[in-house]
């Protein structure tokens, strides 16, 4: 395929580029962004993208570069700066020719909360910002299985007895985790702040990978506590030594040397899909062997996402868990700036490599054996879940007799009490399962001081796809309304003034009671078997919509009720008041609360408690 010619605006912009190291940004005619990258050299790396060579190779340009108008550069002074750059402008943007690593959410990590005393083991999902908020605490990770973090943090709770509570549960007496053992009881003096202490420091160690020296503590700690007759403390140390040896035994040793420490990464891949795995060699023992699947979309090829998911792995890695070794199945172009910034994070030489022979080759087959039977594994699922999701759709094609498949599902539900805080909700099934990032929340704008179910349906359908015909973006197979006759009368009002030219949809109204779906223009319902797969899926869409609406009504209407009671108070703001309702919990608990309670409250001065706590006294008596 011939490349596209530049515009005159773009062939400007590309012989103005310096041959320096930096990202460039590519951009449409809207100005959205399309795709980020990063260069040792701007002006041979991004000049390449108008080769006829670049597009034989990466079919995906062909879809791409057609769209692009507009160019940005940001230079830096090394390509291991433009590499954390390119990631962290990936993250923010979101852009859509940019692989995307698993649904855009972040992987876990574990953090030691060293900010406050008697620091707790928790799960964070974005460490930069955590590390900010909290600067002195350390963060491990990151997990590219969930799975893997909270086995690994339940081994440490049982063996290393951390608190879990952010707050006391009581005031006078400890919590069941004091009880039950996973927890030391401090909010409660039941132990030495340095024993405390010490102990965190062996879980640090421990998701470090020097697990052998904590063995080696204990064991030490174990030998004093026998010698000064402490037998019941030795005993404690003793099965916490077993519980850590079990767990270690289970990890196959490759080396007699225990000082190797390694990374080694592998895929493998199909044209939709690819698997990668990454084992950690720490002190001569396998401690995981993790794996991840990417879709491989746009046209994007294997070694695109395989890149991609190395930079973004090791520019999020805190240097404790970084290794000696960086093992890789391929060569990736960056591997240079890859050694660089982990050998700087960590603060020794860190090598980047593809085995050719030997011990190591043996890892990456290892490696690569993994990501294969996970790879084979998740097509086998899919596969068997994309063929049930295709019967349930079917089974409520054929049960309702519906012009198309309904893949794409929109419900909608009024909540209210009083035709006051009057809500709708709308939520969106695709493929038979719930997609959270479409739902919406709407405000009714034209039902004031009574309920008014079918006012309030036909405003909210109305503005629903009234702007999807203005943007120009297409309806859903299936359109679904929580209620009866009136209800769906009300919406294809909605729907019959807009301009809906040629589109097509079904729509119909799902009634509680007997669970009849009505249809427009029909007077008796259809009434699915019971047992029908299709009137389940209606039944969880519409239960999920009524779930939503009243989520959403009860948030506005505890906001209004503590604003409308406290708004009288000078000096307590909304920020105030959120705060009082996050620690009580709701307006009756703060009317309930003593003087002491309100002014152990976070951010609550003394003189403001006094005066809330007159103020609602004064309340209570009106």
């Amino acid at each position: 395929m011939k490349a596209q010619e530049p515009t005159e605006l773009l062939a400007k912009l590309l012989s103005a580029l310096p041959d320096a190291p930096g990202c460039y940004i590519f951009k449409d005619e809207a100005g959205e962004i399309l795709y980020i990258g990063k260069a040792l050299s701007l002006r041979s790396r991004v000049k390449s993208y108008w080769v006829d060579t670049s597009w034989r190779e990466r079919p995906k340009l062909a879809v791409m570069m057609p769209k692009v108008t507009g160019l940005e550069t940001i230079l830096t002074n090394s390509e291991k700066e433009a590499l954390l750059l390119e990631a962290t402008l990936i993250r923010q943007k979101k852009p859509r020719y940019n692989v995307s690593l698993k649904d855009d959410r972040r992987y876990p990590w574990l953090a030691i909360t060293y900010d406050v005393a008697f620091p707790r083991l928790i799960m964070v999902r974005d460490p930069v910002r955590y590390k900010k908020e909290n600067p002195k605490s350390r963060v491990f990770g990151p997990y590219v299985e969930a799975g893997m973090m909270w086995e690994t943090m339940r081994i440490l709770r049982k063996v290393f007895p951390m608190r879990q509570r952010k707050n006391p549960l009581f005031k006078d007496r400890p919590c069941m985790n004091y009880h039950i053992g996973l927890c030391l009881a401090p909010c409660q003096n039941k132990v030495k702040e340095d024993y405390y202490n010490h102990m965190v420091k062996q879980v640090e160690m421990f998701l470090a990978g020097s697990q052998l020296e904590v063995i080696n503590e204990l064991t030490k700690e174990m030998e004093e506590a026998s010698d000064n007759l402490e037998f019941e403390q030795a005993g404690k140390i003793r099965d916490r030594l077993y519980a850590l040896k079990t767990v270690i035994e289970k990890q196959q040793v490759f080396f007699k040397n225990q000082k190797i420490s390694q990374d080694v990464i592998s895929q493998a891949h199909t044209e939709k899909m690819m698997a990668v795995c990454i084992m950690k060699v720490r002190e001569g023992k396998l401690i995981s062997a993790e794996t991840i699947t990417l879709p491989l979309t746009d046209r994007t090829q294997w070694d695109e996402a395989f890149e991609a998911f190395i930079d973004q792995y090791y520019t999020a890695c805190e240097d404790l868990m970084l290794p000696y070794e960086i093992l890789l199945q391929s060569e990736i172009s960056d591997m240079s700036a890859i050694s660089e910034l982990v050998s700087s994070r960590a603060g020794r030489i860190i090598k980047v490599m593809v085995p050719q022979r030997g011990g190591k080759i043996d890892l990456v087959d290892m490696a690569q054996k993994n990501a294969e039977h996970c790879l084979t594994r998740e097509l086998t699922e899919q596969t068997a879940v994309d063929v049930k999701v295709e019967q349930v759709l079917t089974s409520l094609k054929e049960g309702l007799d519906l012009t198309r498949l309904p893949n794409r599902i929109e419900c909608f539900d009024i909540s209210n009490i009083s035709g006051t805080d009057n809500v709708a909700s709308m939520v969106v099934f695709e493929g038979g399962r719930s997609k959270k990032s479409d739902y919406r929340t709407f405000k009714i704008k034209t039902v004031e001081g009574e309920p008014n179910d079918f006012a309030s349906m036909k405003e909210v359908v109305g503005r629903r796809y009234g702007r999807l015909i203005a943007e120009g973006k297409p309806f859903p197979d299936l359109i679904i309304i929580d209620g009866g006759k009136g209800q769906l009368g009300a919406a294809v009002e909605a729907l019959g003034a807009i301009p809906l030219g040629d589109v097509s949809f079904d729509i119909v109204g799902l009634a509680k009671r007997q669970e009849e779906v009505y249809f427009p223009g029909r007077s008796r319902p259809v009434l699915l078997p019971r047992r029908s797969e299709g009137l389940h899926l209606l039944q969880q869409v519409r239960d999920e919509a009524h779930r939503f609406a009243i989520t959403y009504h009860r948030k506005l209407r505890a906001k209004r009720v503590i604003t409308s009671q406290l708004d009288a108070l000078t000096g307590l703001g909304a920020k105030r008041r959120k705060k009082l309702l996050d620690h009580f919990g709701s307006f009756d608990k703060i009317k309930q609360a003593t003087m002491e309670e309100i002014e152990a409250c976070e951010g609550i001065p003394k003189k403001l408690a006094k005066e809330l706590f007159d103020y609602l006294a004064a309340l209570g008596t009106q």
